[in-house]
């Protein structure tokens, strides 16, 4: 609701331009659920956002619309971003702001059903991040994709009369939101997954996914295997991010071990197995290893289990069988680089 404030002032200013301060919040629940509201303006599924009244505290806001515009109640875990708007929004009766939205990611406890008890909205629900309802604003697909698994951000603020930091001990933190002591705050961190719908010689697809951006890439082709698949999505990450710290999560053992663990004892036996035989894969293996080498930064492996929840990891599945499935229906054009294109010769 428009608050009591901007409704004065617009009896003063008319319609012209006004600076306004508001709050997002991308809300997340203990069962890794994301609460959206449906507008009914637009029509789109958005995180819950408004203005911050005069003098309130802009952690005190969020929550407080979270509550009016859902009923459920959230708190306010860290601040996710701080930006103004490019271009003014016009209202349909022609008022018009600039606003500088601040995003929150908020916790909030399980067994809450969201309603929509000012009128708002349209409607309102928790959602899997991998599976998110449409139309959704570009906005909040964005911020989705970046900040399920994000970890805490170290600026603070006032909420509830006390610094974020005199607070953090007694608001609880899903799991993947935990710090970590391992990470480095440079460091980049990516998922990449490969899909074959029958391996082999079935339509296969490739994907990354960027955890900080939510940027993402996928390709595929016709016929190719679960393994040309993993180590393309590999390469293409590395040839993306060519410069700093990477750190590549993905659920095939053999891509990191091809990436990692046995490149070198092959390299030293001239690119063969230990029993002399030919290595599968070898012209992707081979690129890998290249952009490794000639890279401004060091490249970390991790693995992590697939189907299992992890959020990036679902998005680069989903992104990887996509592509296999509208290649295969012929919607999509074969997307590879030429290194796959080689190791898929003969198979």
């Amino acid at each position: 609701m428009t608050p009591d404030y901007i409704l004065n002032l617009r009896e003063k200013v008319g319609k012209e331009r006004l600076w306004i301060s508001a709050v997002e919040g991308m809300v997340e629940n203990e069962e890794g659920k994301i609460l959206l509201a449906k507008r009914k303006d637009d029509g789109l599924w958005c995180m819950v956002a408004g203005i911050i009244e005069p003098g309130e505290q802009p952690a005190d806001a969020i929550k407080r619309e979270v509550k009016e515009e859902t009923g459920v109640e959230c708190d306010p875990v860290f601040i996710a971003n701080v930006q103004s708007m490019d271009e003014p929004k016009v209202y349909p009766n022609g008022d018009e702001i600039l606003a500088l939205n601040i995003l929150f990611y908020c916790s909030a406890p399980a067994g809450q059903t969201p309603g929509c008890p000012d009128g708002e909205n349209e409607s309102s629900g928790w959602f899997n991040p991998t599976r998110l309802p449409s139309p959704i604003s570009l906005r909040t697909e964005k911020a989705v994709s970046c900040l399920t698994g994000a970890r805490p951000s170290p600026a603070s603020f006032l909420y509830g009369g006390k610094m974020a930091w005199e607070r953090q001990k007694s608001v609880a933190l899903p799991p993947s939101k935990a710090p970590s002591h391992e990470a480095s705050l440079s460091l980049r961190k990516v998922s990449t997954d490969g899909s074959a719908l029958s391996n082999p010689r079935g339509a296969m697809g490739w994907a990354w996914v960027d955890h900080e951006t939510g940027e993402k890439e996928s390709g595929g082709c016709r016929q190719g295997t679960n393994q040309v698949g993993e180590l393309t999505a590999v390469l293409m990450a590395l040839r993306r991010f060519k410069e700093g710290d990477l750190l590549i999560e993905t659920d095939s053992r053999y891509a990191i071990g091809c990436s990692r663990d046995w490149v070198k004892a092959w390299k030293r036996r001239g690119w063969k197995k230990n029993d002399g035989s030919e290595i599968k894969n070898l012209p992707l293996i081979q690129a890998i290893d290249k952009e490794i080498s000639q890279r401004r930064g060091s490249v970390e492996f991790a693995w992590v289990k697939g189907h299992a929840g992890d959020a990036f990891n679902e998005i680069a599945d989903s992104l990887a069988s996509g592509y296999a499935k509208d290649v295969a229906k012929g919607a999509r054009e074969d997307r590879l680089p030429e290194e796959s294109k080689s190791s898929l010769r003969g198979i």
